[in-house]
């Protein structure tokens, strides 16, 4: 038995194909008949198993080094979830930028499309989910219990679609029903 055609590393590494979500509706976007989709490599991939490495050991220096933690806003996430999705962007199928096809080198252009956006995550009844937490007064150095509440993201921006698309093992399977 050829044992080739089971090299998930190499499918990996070519690339799959990705139909885009709508952010907010989750429906498949469409150019007239046909699917707009992203080729994404998957994580298995030894192009993606390298640039993990390299960002582990990056920040494993800087650790401790950081003096001025600054504050974060939702457009930090933002930027991070870009920076992480676009090595894993190859090309594209169907989407356009302007009056050109779209090209693996438009991927931080494409990410940067759609932006998280955060809500109070409901329960089954509509009522807002919250967590106890302990609370210290600055003056009085008393410690008590509060429920805050729980925030999610309402919508799915393309970012996210890529990361977790790559991350899944059906994206890993190699090549074996091609061949």
């Amino acid at each position: 038995m050829d044992f080739s055609k089971f090299d998930s590393r190499a499918q990996a590494e070519i690339g799959t194909p990705m139909q885009i979500l709508d952010q907010w509706t989750s429906e498949p976007m469409m150019d007239g008949d046909k699917p707009c989709r992203v080729i994404v490599r998957g994580t298995a991939s030894k192009t993606m198993q390298g640039r993990m490495r390299d960002k582990q050991r990056a920040a494993m220096s800087r650790k401790g080094k950081d003096k001025d933690e600054e504050a974060r806003v939702m457009e930090d996430v933002h930027n991070q979830l870009c920076e992480s999705a676009a090595p894993f962007i190859v090309g594209f199928e169907n989407v356009s930028r302007g009056d050109r096809p779209a090209t693996a080198e438009d991927a931080e252009w494409f990410l940067d499309l759609s932006f998280p956006e955060m809500g109070i995550k409901m329960d089954d009844n509509g009522d807002p989910v919250t967590k106890r937490v302990k609370v210290t007064d600055e003056k009085t150095g008393k410690t008590s219990e509060v429920d805050e509440p729980v925030f999610e993201m309402t919508n799915n921006p393309f970012a996210k679609q890529v990361g977790e698309f790559a991350g899944k093992q059906a994206n890993r399977l190699g090549n074996g029903k091609r061949g």
